[in-house]
């Protein structure tokens, strides 16, 4: 298991913690488990737990993801292969990445080298499915200013991993 904390500046100044885990599936070398904590501004809590996979993966896992990243340019059309997945990301090489996210065709979010040096495209995609769970505009991801560090938001019950505190955050891009 890996473990990597963030501080994710908005930019209306609010700060969000997030702590993500993968645990990389024993039967493939595609597939990892992911959990993202954040803790919100208004001090609500969300844990999402989700599984992230990367083609080419065996079956079943890529029917089973709840995140797709797409790493190889000719493999863009993957999508198909994950028709669950709510994020779909497309790294463009190490400085941008373009992501889909919920179900709306057009619900693109593009991400930059300020993301890339803190952390890899995989989590930043799993961070946009956490964002998605809390009922967070994703679009606000791509203004984010991130930094390492910070402390780990604290587990909740997944019974609490959409609470009404979540849903009622703003995170507004200006």
């Amino acid at each position: 298991m890996t473990a990597r904390r963030l501080n994710l500046h908005g930019p209306d100044g609010c700060v969000l913690l997030a702590a993500v885990e993968e645990t990389p599936v024993p039967e493939t070398v595609t597939a990892v488990r992911t959990a993202v904590r954040l803790r919100l501004p208004d001090g609500g809590r969300v844990t999402d737990h989700h599984l992230r996979v990367a083609p080419p993966a065996p079956r079943p896992w890529p029917l089973l993801a709840d995140v797709l990243v797409v790493r190889d340019p000719g493999r863009a059309g993957a999508a198909h292969l994950a028709p669950g997945a709510a994020v779909l990301a497309l790294p463009q090489g190490p400085t941008e990445c373009r992501m889909r996210c919920g179900p709306r065709r057009n619900a693109w979010v593009e991400l930059g080298s300020g993301h890339a040096a803190v952390a890899p495209w995989e989590v930043w995609a799993s961070l946009a499915h956490a964002w998605l769970v809390a009922g967070l505009p994703v679009r606000a991801l791509a203004a984010v200013r991130a930094a390492p560090g910070g402390h780990p938001a604290a587990s909740s019950a997944a019974s609490r991993a959409r609470t009404a505190s979540a849903r009622s955050v703003r995170f507004t891009p200006t």
